[in-house]
């Protein structure tokens, strides 16, 4: 496909990563963004060679793909403003946590082609998660294209947009959650008298080393963790104690806490 023009609205910590990313397939020069914060943007722009355009309607104007990488507040004037400069056949791309694509589609004048994603900071490192949800009219071919070009942020997958505030909770929010626990356990190494710096290096690696054990061996979670509990041993008496003080309790009521924040958002 030829359609490669791509523009992001908004260049903070979430549109900076993607951008990086879809720079690194489309090559700069198919790259343009517009926020209001020229000092951010020059920055950005002068580091990776991509262009800045004046304002968000050109943005519109000249794109194939849109990014809109703006709050959930901020989204509607947004919309409105860049409706009349949209060509029916731009994707649109909206991140804004809670906000459906009927909501979208309605403050674009019935435009066709929205995908509504929610990735996670993990993408500035290619280690993304991006749950990937086209309305209707979204042909499948730009479907592919949009993954293609977001490929180097990490895996994408298609996801109902009825289960995009639970990704919101989980994936979306979810780097919070795992920097805590890094923390926590750097904290521990610390009081044992680890260094600072080799602390939080072997609690970092070793969520990371679990993680991509999940991933690649397909294995569930509780088997792996119980391949790790040998009888009597260190690593039962861990779990133990995190069973008695709510550990999995605490996780699952934080994702639920994000999954009603997410929805009250979209309302």
């Amino acid at each position: 496909m030829d359609k490669r023009k791509v523009g992001c609205i908004g260049i903070g910590v979430m549109g900076s990563a993607l951008m990086e990313a879809v720079i690194k397939t489309v090559g700069p020069e198919q790259v343009a963004i517009h926020d209001p914060d020229a000092i951010k943007t020059d920055a950005f722009c002068e580091r990776l060679g991509c262009a800045k355009l004046p304002s968000n309607a050109e943005i519109a104007k000249q794109s194939d793909f849109v990014f809109l990488a703006v709050k959930p507040q901020y989204l509607t004037p947004v919309l409105e403003e860049i409706s009349a400069s949209l060509s029916r056949d731009t994707v649109v791309v909206s991140m804004a946590a809670g906000v459906k694509i009927d909501m979208i589609k309605r403050h674009l004048d019935g435009h066709p082609r929205v995908i509504r994603i929610m990735p996670n900071t993990p993408a500035a490192v290619g280690e993304g998660m991006i749950a990937v949800a086209p309305d209707a009219g979204v042909p499948s071919p730009d479907v592919d294209e949009f993954r293609r070009i977001v490929s180097k942020a990490g895996l994408t997958e298609i996801t109902g947009e009825s289960l995009m505030d639970a990704v919101t909770a989980v994936s979306g929010s979810g780097p919070a959650y795992a920097y805590l626990f890094v923390e926590a356990l750097a904290d521990a190494a610390v009081k044992m008298g680890m260094p600072r710096a080799q602390a939080i290096r072997f609690s970092a690696q070793t969520l990371k080393g679990a993680a991509e054990m999940v991933i690649s061996t397909g294995s569930h979670p509780g088997a792996l963790k119980d391949g790790v509990c040998s009888p009597a041993g260190t690593t039962i008496a861990a779990v133990t104690k995190l069973e008695e003080k709510g550990f999995r309790s605490a996780i699952i009521e934080a994702a639920l806490a994000a999954w009603e924040r997410s929805k009250e958002l979209g309302k």
